[in-house]
């Protein structure tokens, strides 16, 4: 690839710079951006000798990732896997975007809560959990005013409750680099609401690429029901029109939370059926390339052009170089 395209990394370990150590002893390196409610993914595979200090869980590592000592801050990441096999003595490491109090809290985010809210917006109920974790929340915009008439939680870990309330409401969740993250899914837009920068990619960039189109999740119509509290009755809220049809069988409190379980509901049917992945030499121009922005294919063929989003992003470093893999899929955004 020559000098103008030398992969470059730096990571440090509770704020000391292990860079050099790790460069001496690296086999690969492994960063894995999710769009969906998955932790973001840290992978070292280390050939690592005995005399030198071996990170452990709970220790928290930063990396920086580019060209050239031109690089990206990727975030800060919490060890909590660590797995020693030999001989040669060699060290894999696990490390996710998880909160940065998770030493003094171990398993926090796992402990079973029983708790109820009534009469509550969906953001307060982020903010109240993310708050408890040390963690500074950021909620879509189109999510924060949604009014939840009640909601239980018991027996169940925060973790969970916010992943259920993800996907009631179509959202992704997930606590990363000292934030709570709690965004609209496939609207391609930042914790900050920025839009993310879509990009377009070539066929010559491409090392490989496959798509797969499939009909076994075509719905062409969700129904739900809900409780009228006026009327007493159940009544009903759908999207989209003729066979098949998918009924949520789960009634809901109000018609707003039944109209956006039926609108998240149609976006993974949607989301579900048309994939992408390619493969392909990293370049500096895309080292701020995140999740759930979109991407559109160029000269790949009549079916594969067009816009795709980006649910995730894949960085691996070995001797072979820097190599970036895309996943996605069709979702609409709204």
């Amino acid at each position: 690839m020559g000098l103008d395209f030398r992969p470059d990394f730096s990571l440090s370990a509770d704020g000391n710079d292990i860079t050099t150590l790790i460069q001496r002893n690296l086999i690969s390196l492994t960063l894995t951006d999710n769009a969906g409610n998955e932790s973001d993914r840290l992978a070292l595979d280390l050939s690592w000798p005995s005399s030198a200090p071996t990170p452990t869980k709970g220790a928290v590592l930063r990396l920086g990732l580019g060209f050239n000592g031109e690089l990206v801050d990727k975030g800060r990441f919490v060890v909590d896997e660590v797995t020693i096999s030999g001989p040669p003595r060699r060290v894999q490491i696990v490390a996710n975007a998880a909160p940065m109090d998770n030493r003094k809290q171990p398993g926090s985010l796992q402990t079973q809560k029983t708790r109820s809210w009534d009469d509550v917006r969906l953001g307060d109920v982020i903010k109240t959990v993310a708050g408890e974790h040390g963690l500074i929340p950021k909620v879509s915009v189109t999510l924060e005013s949604i009014q939840i008439t009640h909601i239980d939680q018991v027996a169940e870990s925060d973790m969970n409750l916010v992943t259920r309330l993800a996907k009631r409401y179509g959202a992704v969740s997930k606590p990363a680099n000292g934030f709570w993250l709690f965004l609209k899914e496939g609207e391609g837009k930042s914790a900050s609401g920025k839009k993310i920068t879509d990009i377009t990619i070539e066929l010559h960039e491409v090392t490989t690429w496959q798509c797969r189109f499939s009909s076994r999740n075509d719905v062409r119509r969700v129904v739900a029901t809900y409780h009228d509290v006026e009327s007493g009755d159940t009544k009903e809220v759908s999207t989209g029109t003729g066979d098949p049809e998918f009924k949520i069988v789960f009634k809901y409190s109000n018609y707003e939370e039944a109209k956006a379980a039926v609108m998240a509901r149609a976006k993974q049917v949607r989301s579900g059926s048309d994939v992408l992945d390619i493969t392909m030499p990293a370049r500096s121009s895309l080292m701020n390339l995140v999740a759930e922005g979109h991407l559109t294919l160029k000269g790949f063929g009549d079916v594969e052009d067009g816009t795709w989003r980006n649910k995730m992003v894949e960085w691996s470093l070995s001797e072979s170089g820097l190599q970036l893999r895309l996943s996605g899929d069709h979702g609409a955004s709204e």
